[in-house]
């Protein structure tokens, strides 16, 4: 027999719980692939951080450098009348260094950080100068952009007029003439560099906005020996006789428009009322005298002076402008610098900046062609990734299609923006169902009261009298009928009146209307510039007036490459992509271990099928708008058709060329994989449109 306290330990022992073994692992979900913005765009920003630094810098330092030392000898009356010994001394002397350094400082890192700041990968969607000038007109950056050249230029003035009086005896360019009757009158020949600089910087501005300069130029991309190309000899003379022609054009047309301010404008502004009094103490001496050609030959030192002024300030910007062209595009390689370098890759290409993609799929390019071992290991995993959810394949694939889907789509529209999409139609509100439980009463909108003796009374004698206030008040109103005299001044005019006063509101409306297009001030603008046009005309000789119309012509002129152009305007970025989705598949046939890539295949050939066609389809399009010409056809126009044929003829070529692009990208590409899988492709299904392209690529084959 079981003791009392045995039991009782066994009772307890048997309703104890029984619990589970704990354990520190959990399901987690895969990480995807990280964004660009953290695992490649902070390496690319590093290595063009370290060219400017060491690249540019450096450079354009060296090339200032060399300028003022050239500058500082010339006003000094040049290397004969200094001397050999103090020439080779000049380049470190402390004034020639000081100099340097501010007009470093204050005249060329201010353009490189302009172009650092405003540089765009995306290029200016417009076919015409003109176009491609009213779309930068309206860009705020754009006056941004010409005040910064205005400050450099007038720095660079400053800094020119220092060394004038650190080389020369008096160069005469201060403030004020030096007049102890007239103290404060302007000194003409400070004012006159100023404008020239003025001009300058507005000249170089719009030259850089027609070159569309601040969009990055990816020549590099596809050369081998780009920094060969970029500063070879011919390039650097063809930028110097440039900058020479338009610094002559500059001082020409300056000193033109000088003369014209002081002879017509300063005038017309004396004549205003108050105006004078403002500028009397400062500008009177400007009236005095002819502006004739004795007085340009008497001033031909400060014409030089502000030439050279010109051309060294346009120096300048555009050897730092050049290296930085050269810099933001050369090719950018950081994957091998990381763990995974394939990771870092697709990372990159899923940047939403243009610019860092092209650097990315460039990278991918090469990523793809490397016929090494470790290449190889690197790419197989990449194929059999499975850390990553979506994995790294999936979303480079992705990725790719989706590039090259609006770009196919901007070429189909032919480079017109997307229309927007049409608004939703109103929903009907639903009222809320009611709530369970209440019964659905019907609402009474009669009255519930049991009317009184005198309503009931009122009710039978209007009854009786055939009268109804609610059915007879419309005739009361419009007759006039027992309605007092002092309530018929608000009664309604009777029908005829009433169309007769609306037909004539209709009038009044349409002639305030005629009024306002009278005294739109555009018209009045477009009508006063025509009118100017015709009498000037009639006064200029002939000569003048058609080259005026040319002007306007090559002003407003649709080009055929633009066009062309703005339906395709990634073509570089379409064809890395295109290069490198078709150079993996090629290596996957080997290299994917578990047929990853096989269920993209399809996908990949029928976008690059479709994308070929539509280029096709534009290219048919382009021969049929724009045929050649036959050399009788050509026998038999005047010489002035004769040269625009030959202009749209180059355009065409011009534009096959840009189309060639994709075009070439996507026919290698196709050939590549028809080649690696031959027949291994009928295991796939593709659509009649595609199979049959596709069929004639393996025939060709």
């Amino acid at each position: 027999m079981a003791s009392p306290l045995t039991t009782s330990v066994l009772q307890g022992s048997t309703s104890t719980p029984i619990r589970a073994t704990t354990s520190n692992l959990s399901l987690r979900a895969a990480p995807s692939v990280p964004p660009a913005s953290q695992a490649y765009e902070p390496l690319v920003k590093h290595v063009l951080r370290r060219r400017l630094v060491y690249h540019l810098f450096p450079y354009s330092a060296a090339f200032t450098w060399a300028l003022v030392v050239i500058t500082s000898i010339w006003m000094q009356g040049g290397v004969s009348e200094v001397g050999v010994v103090a020439t080779l001394l000049q380049p470190v002397r402390p004034s020639t260094i000081a100099i340097t350094v501010l007009s470093w400082t204050l005249g060329a890192i201010p353009i490189v950080v302009l172009r650092k700041r405003y540089s765009s990968a995306a290029p200016t969607p417009a076919t015409s100068p003109s176009q491609i000038f009213h779309t930068a007109w309206n860009k705020p950056t754009t006056t941004r952009a010409l005040l910064t050249y205005i400050s450099s230029a007038f720095v660079l003035t400053l800094l020119h007029i220092l060394a004038a009086y650190t080389y020369q005896e008096d160069p005469r360019l201060s403030l004020f003439v030096k007049s102890k009757k007239h103290p404060y009158y302007l000194n003409g020949r400070l004012l006159y560099l100023l404008s020239s600089q003025l001009l300058v910087a507005s000249v170089y501005l719009l030259r850089n906005i027609l070159l569309d300069r601040f969009t990055v130029r990816w020549n590099s991309l596809f050369s081998p020996n780009a920094h060969i190309q970029n500063f070879r000899l011919a390039r650097v003379l063809i930028v110097g006789f440039t900058l020479v022609l338009l610094a002559t054009l500059n001082t020409a047309v300056h000193t033109f428009l000088f003369g014209l301010a002081r002879l017509i404008a300063l005038p017309a502004l004396y004549k205003l009322p108050l105006i004078p009094r403002l500028l009397r103490p400062f500008t009177s001496h400007f009236l005095r005298g002819p502006y004739s050609l004795v007085l340009l030959l008497r001033n031909g030192p400060l014409i030089a002076r502000a030439f050279a002024l010109s051309f060294s300030t346009l120096a300048i910007w555009e050897f730092a402008e050049s290296v930085f062209d050269h810099v933001v595009s050369e090719p950018v390689t950081v994957s091998q610098t990381t763990a995974d370098p394939a990771l870092t890759i697709i990372s990159g290409t899923t940047s939403s900046d243009l610019y860092f993609k092209h650097f990315a799929y460039n990278e991918l390019v090469h990523f793809a062609n490397e016929d090494s071992d470790a290449a190889r290991a690197q790419r197989s995993a990449l194929f059999a990734d499975q850390k990553y959810n979506p994995s790294m394949w999936s979303t480079l694939v992705r990725e790719s299609l989706i590039t090259l889907g609006k770009d196919y789509q901007l070429l189909l529209r032919r480079g017109k923006p997307e229309a927007p999409a049409p608004a939703a139609a109103p929903t009907a509100l639903k009222a809320p169902p009611p709530p369970p439980g209440i019964p659905q009463t019907p609402l009474l909108r009669t009255s519930v009261f049991k009317p009184s003796s005198q309503q009931v009374i009122r009710q039978a004698r209007d009854a009786l009298a055939g009268r109804s206030l609610a059915r007879d008040f419309p005739f009361i109103m419009a007759t006039g009928e027992n309605v007092p005299e002092l309530f018929r001044s608000v009664l309604h005019a009777p029908p005829s009146q009433v169309v007769s006063e609306s037909s004539a509101l209709k009038k009044s409306e349409e002639e305030m209307k005629k009024m306002a297009k009278t005294l739109d001030p555009k018209r009045w603008k477009t009508m006063l510039l025509k009118a100017l046009e015709t009498q000037v005309e009639k006064v200029v000789p002939k000569r003048v007036v058609e080259g005026k119309q040319r002007l306007g012509r090559w002003w407003t002129r649709e080009r055929v490459n633009k066009v062309v152009e703005c339906a395709v305007p990634n073509r570089k970025l379409d064809a890395l992509a295109i290069q490198a989705l078709s150079q993996l598949v090629c290596h996957s046939l080997t290299e994917d271990k578990y047929g990853v890539v096989q269920r993209d295949i399809p996908r990949i050939l029928e976008a690059m099928i479709s994308f070929l066609t539509a280029i096709e389809e534009y290219r048919t399009e382009l021969q049929t708008k724009y045929p050649t010409p036959s050399a009788d056809d050509l026998a038999h126009l005047p010489p002035a058709e004769v040269a625009q044929k030959e202009k749209v003829m180059i355009e065409l070529a011009t534009a096959g060329d840009v189309l060639g692009e994709v075009d070439d990208a996507l026919k290698n590409g196709l050939v590549r994989i028809v080649q690696t899988f031959g027949e291994r492709l009928s295991a796939f299904r593709f659509p009649p449109r595609i199979a049959k392209i596709l069929q004639e690529y393996v025939d060709y084959t």
